[in-house]
Order: C-alpha cells, then sequence, then structure tokens
C-alpha cells in the first residue's frame, strides 16, 4: 500500500451537518442584493464560493471601492459562519465514520480534513463526536487564503502531513472536492450521497464508494 495519508472532506463525508444551505444561501443572496448587487444576478443554485465571485465581479463594476467590497464579503462570510454553526445542534457523524477513522489509523495512515465550513464549526463537530482524536491536520475556510475548489486548500494539508500527493486520497461526496483533488494531483475517492447525484464528480473519481467502511480495504489493494 503505497498510500500514507487520507484526507476527508467534513460536511456529508465524515460529518452529516444538518447545515440548512439553501437558508443561508438565499439570506446572503437577500443581503448582496439589499448591499448593491444586482437583483436576479445570484441564484441558490450555485456554490457558496460562486455567488461570492460574482457579487464581487458585479461590484467592482459598479465602483464599489476595495474596502466597501471587503466589508461586504466580510459578512457574507459570518452569515455562513452563524449558520454552521446554529446546525451544531443537528449535526450528526456519518454512519460508520468513527470506526472507518479507527480502521485507517491501525493502518499507519495519517489522516486530515479540509473543509469549506468555518474553523469553529468544524472543530467543535469533530470533538463533540470524539472524532478529533483521530485526526492529524485540520484546514478550514478561515484558515487558508483560498479554499475549495482551490488546489491550495489541500496542497496546505498535504504539507502538514508530510506527504507528496502520489502518497494521498482525498475523500469527498462533492464536485467541488473533485476538482480541488485533481488539480492538487490527488486521487479522488467519491463517496456516493444521497442527497444529489454528481456525474461529473464520478467522472473525476479515481473510487467511488457507497459507504465509509469500504474505504480501508480499497486502500490495502491500491
Amino acid at each position: 500500500m503505497q498510500t500514507k495519508a487520507v484526507i476527508f472532506d467534513l460536511d456529508d463525508t465524515l460529518i452529516s451537518s444538518g447545515i440548512d444551505y439553501k437558508k443561508a444561501k438565499s439570506s446572503v443572496i437577500s443581503f448582496l442584493v439589499e448591499s448593491g448587487v444586482t437583483d436576479g444576478l445570484l441564484s441558490e443554485s450555485m456554490s457558496n464560493l460562486e455567488i461570492i465571485n460574482r457579487a464581487i465581479e458585479d461590484l467592482h463594476g459598479k465602483n464599489f471601492t476595495e474596502a466597501m467590497i471587503r466589508r461586504i464579503i466580510d459578512r457574507v462570510y459570518a452569515m455562513f459562519n452563524e449558520a454552521e454553526l446554529r446546525a451544531l445542534e443537528r449535526a450528526r457523524p456519518m454512519d460508520g465514520s468513527m470506526e472507518t477513522l479507527a480502521a485507517l489509523k491501525d493502518l499507519g495512515l495519517r489522516i486530515g480534513v479540509v473543509t469549506n465550513s468555518c474553523s469553529a464549526y468544524a472543530r467543535r463537530v469533530l470533538k463533540t463526536f470524539s472524532l478529533d482524536k483521530y485526526i492529524d491536520v485540520l484546514f478550514a475556510r478561515d484558515e487558508v487564503p483560498r479554499h475549495k475548489p482551490d488546489p491550495e486548500h489541500l496542497l496546505r494539508a498535504l504539507e502538514a502531513l508530510g506527504v507528496h500527493s502520489s502518497e494521498a486520497v482525498f475523500v469527498g461526496d462533492h464536485l467541488i472536492d473533485a476538482l480541488c483533488a485533481r488539480d492538487s494531483g490527488v486521487k479522488f475517492i467519491l463517496l456516493r450521497n444521497k442527497k444529489w447525484y454528481l456525474r461529473d464528480a464520478e467522472k473525476n473519481a479515481f473510487a467511488v464508494i457507497n459507504h465509509l467502511s469500504e474505504l480501508p480495504a480499497l486502500l490495502q489493494r491500491i
């Protein structure tokens, strides 16, 4: 087995978060429109990052200063943080998460987490369910200059774990995870999610699993 480290996405991979993404995006979009972003430009079907990037581009086109845009975007991130922290009481570990992490540790693997959730939420939810004891490194969205799908997010974790991209795998449930892995040179393992079927994510996957418990045996075969 040449794999030395496994890096996980957090929400809907290790944790069933209970975050109401639709409600959070709706509130953010309303705030951005009130702040000057063109009405109808943004949609709840967009990722959080796409909403933010399109809003910034639109505000630049309306001659908002960098300081004004920064204040608006800081408030957007604060709104997402609040939505994540409110969801803590609804969060639950994904089925098999603790057993899988323990099995990976028994194989001598290092474990990381790379998440687009905020650090306060990520660290609290992992500690709540005693998963933190298995995690060697964690990088949340507010701990890196550029987060997923930007490869820098995953590359930071690789560096902290002390492994080369060829020695790691990234496990996630979303196209954002697949693109981040691809651009980092890391094998991507897709955990199928009942919330959505992502054909493009599967196309970019080295392997596909239906349950976390499949992961240890898979890693021993590659």
